[in-house]
């Protein structure tokens, strides 16, 4: 019992790591929000008080709600951050990162949701 796949079971282990990863991801863009001077021509209007309220998180769930917030309010692509400088490139980065763990955690959820092949309404069931 060294891993987390032999304690928690694969799937329960993936959605840990997926947390874990969306955690560091958090971590990542509240770290590169605070050079940006301006979030305006970046995102929508709520960006900058989705920014606040992920920075203020303080469990999972709220990273989690945060993160999405965040996500949906990001709306430049790297090339619109550009001009912009080093900052805010930084800060875009660390947006698609978070996205991507965000991907991965909704993937692992639903992989745990799933029925499994020997399950009712599995690929092997009777």
């Amino acid at each position: 019992m060294n891993s987390l796949d032999d304690v928690l079971g694969p799937d329960v282990a993936r959605v840990a790591r997926a947390r874990k990863a969306l955690e560091k991801a958090v971590a990542g863009v509240t770290e590169m929000a605070k050079g940006v001077k301006d979030f305006a021509p970046i995102g929508t209007a709520e960006l900058g008080a989705a920014v606040a309220a992920l920075a203020s998180s303080e469990y999972v769930d709220e990273d989690e709600a945060g993160a999405r917030w965040v996500s949906r309010a990001f709306t430049a692509g790297m090339m619109d951050l550009l001009p912009l400088g080093e900052d805010a490139m930084a800060f875009g980065g660390a947006v698609v990162m978070m996205r991507g763990a965000l991907r991965e955690l909704d993937e692992a959820l639903a992989a745990m949701e799933s029925p499994g092949p020997t399950e009712p309404g599995g690929t092997f069931s009777r």
